[in-house]
């Protein structure tokens, strides 16, 4: 539709930009359901939490970095539906080099089953390789997924490749979404989907209304130093496990800073 759309006018973007070749912006994921506790000593010991506490799993995503299909995985807090057993952890994985053998099963992972991503992510959290195929067949269910455009809204662009949300000269119409091109936001993101459906309404409908700004934490401090301790689950900075020498740094960095204002603010938002 957008490439038809496109051949009209110029200023309505260049689809051609983002989807002409899903070699190049194709992610390969699966979801991992656990059906026992078997797996989950491995995650345990690599997230050094349990995954069934109701708090942030992996905080983010974990990358096997020596991994052949780049593969990482994410666990958020758990249950993460609502008619999910109890005793199950609802596990995501995903590798970006779906075109290259695996380190444990040696072929492709778009040519691989969910039981055999399932096994070269077992062998990449550490699970001894002769209760690889056992665990990945009774104690996990898979389900693959391959997502041939995932990456298209990073594709490498220049200014007018996305229409304008309204382009100029539109009165009933405009361009909603990941390739719409709106002011200072990031895409991948429901926000900027939905910065873009307000901005379309208010100019075209001429509502006296602006469209929420995108919060500028990147440049305060306060909001880092207090997203680094909600990641934290509420703990401080100072309460993790650190060697001999790491604690000797931070006695001295603490000792230095002691009665300045970054004492002060590092209190505040609870970092010590």
């Amino acid at each position: 539709m957008w490439r038809k759309i496109a051949a009209q006018d110029p200023s309505f973007g260049h689809p051609d930009k983002f989807c002409h070749d899903p070699e190049q912006s194709n992610w390969m994921s699966a979801t991992v359901t656990t059906l026992d506790q078997r797996i989950i000593p491995y995650i345990k010991n690599i997230c050094k939490r349990d995954p069934f506490s109701g708090k942030v799993v992996t905080g983010g995503i974990v990358t096997a970095k020596d991994s052949s299909w780049l593969l990482s995985w994410t666990i958020n807090r758990q249950p993460q539906f609502r008619q999910q057993s109890k005793d199950q952890c609802l596990v995501w994985v995903y590798g970006l080099f779906s075109d290259k053998p695996g380190d444990y099963i040696k072929k492709p992972m778009r040519d691989c089953t969910g039981k055999e991503i399932c096994m070269e992510w077992l062998y990449h959290i550490g699970v001894p390789e002769n209760e690889i195929e056992d665990m990945a067949v009774k104690s996990a269910n898979t389900v693959p997924c391959m997502m041939p455009y995932i990456t298209a809204f990073f594709m490498p662009r220049a200014y007018g490749d996305r229409p304008d949300v309204v382009p100029n000269g539109a009165i009933n119409f405009a361009f909603l979404g990941q390739f719409a091109e709106t002011a200072r936001d990031t895409i991948f993101t429901t926000e900027y989907s939905m910065r873009t459906g307000m901005e379309a309404v208010y100019t075209l409908l001429d509502i006296d209304r602006g469209v929420p700004e995108v919060w500028g934490s990147v440049y305060d401090l306060r909001n880092l130093l207090n997203a680094t301790v909600q990641l934290r689950d509420g703990k401080k900075a100072i309460d993790m496990d650190l060697g001999f020498k790491e604690k000797i740094v931070l006695k001295k960095v603490l000792k230095k800073i002691k009665g300045t204002d970054i004492e002060r603010l590092l209190k505040e938002y609870n970092i010590i």
